[in-house]
C-alpha cells in the first residue's frame, strides 16, 4: 500500500534525493539512508516511471537536467 505525500513533501524528499543532503543539516545522508527515501518516492507516487523521474528524466519524458517542480508535478498526475 503507497503512502500518499502532499506535493510540498514531496517536494522535500526529491529535493533530498537529489542533493544527497539532509535540508536541516546541510550534512550528506548516508547511502542506506539514500536508498529508504529513493523507495519512499516510489511508494509515494502512482507514476510507473518511479524512481526514473528522478535518475532517467528522458526516459520519462522530461528534459534531461528537469527542475524538481518539473520531476514533482509529472509525479504527481500518477496520483489518485
Amino acid at each position: 500500500m503507497s503512502q500518499k505525500l502532499s506535493r510540498e513533501e514531496l517536494v522535500d524528499l526529491v529535493e533530498t534525493i537529489m542533493t544527497v543532503r539532509d535540508k536541516n543539516t546541510g550534512e550528506y545522508i548516508p547511502e542506506k539512508e539514500h536508498e529508504l527515501l529513493v523507495r519512499k518516492f516510489e511508494d509515494s507516487i502512482n507514476h510507473p516511471g518511479g524512481s526514473d523521474l528522478i535518475y532517467y528524466p528522458e526516459l520519462v519524458g522530461l528534459p534531461p537536467d528537469p527542475t524538481v517542480d518539473e520531476i514533482v508535478d509529472l509525479a504527481m498526475k500518477g496520483i489518485d
